[in-house]
């Protein structure tokens, strides 16, 4: 199998995996959603390729390379075989939290996001700037905006 072939079958499975524990934070289990259900989702990233970020279904989600903030303590409902404050994730109708995955949302063949530009799937929108990206749910109003210098969640 060649590396490229491999780099988008690993991407898929965390795009599979990432939805996984999405449902489950959602209180879905896995054997009561449709067998045939289609996910739409969309990657992209920042200018810089510092913050990639994916809207898939009901969340949005943003990761981020290099950052000169440091995540609060590692929850203990977050195992620590996964990462933990490596991004943050809203969905359409919750609040906007740290991610605990062991996958990432960072995918440098992803198009850019220009500054400037917005990007919307549903009830969830991210918008690009020079300062970060934000992410909200225009359901809920909730959301986060991530930088190298900062986050902050609303």
């Amino acid at each position: 199998m060649t590396a490229g072939r491999l780099g988008r079958r690993t991407r898929m499975l965390g795009v599979v995996l990432w939805t996984a524990l999405a449902a489950a934070a959602m209180g879905i289990a896995a054997g009561q959603s449709d067998a045939a259900s289609i996910h739409h989702y969309t990657f992209f990233e920042s200018p810089s390729r510092n913050i990639g970020c994916v809207i898939i279904d009901a969340s949005a989600r943003c990761d981020i390379i290099k950052r000169s903030w440091s995540p609060p303590p590692r929850p203990s409902i977050c195992p620590t075989i996964v990462d933990y404050g490596q991004g943050l994730v809203v969905q359409a109708a919750g609040r906007a939290h740290l991610v605990c995955a062991g996958d990432t949302s960072l995918d440098p063949k992803a198009p850019i996001l220009a500054y400037g530009e917005q990007d919307a799937r549903g009830a969830l929108r991210c918008s690009s700037a020079f300062t970060g990206m934000t992410c909200r749910s225009t359901r809920s109003g909730h959301g986060f905006f991530i930088s190298r210098q900062r986050y902050s969640l609303f």
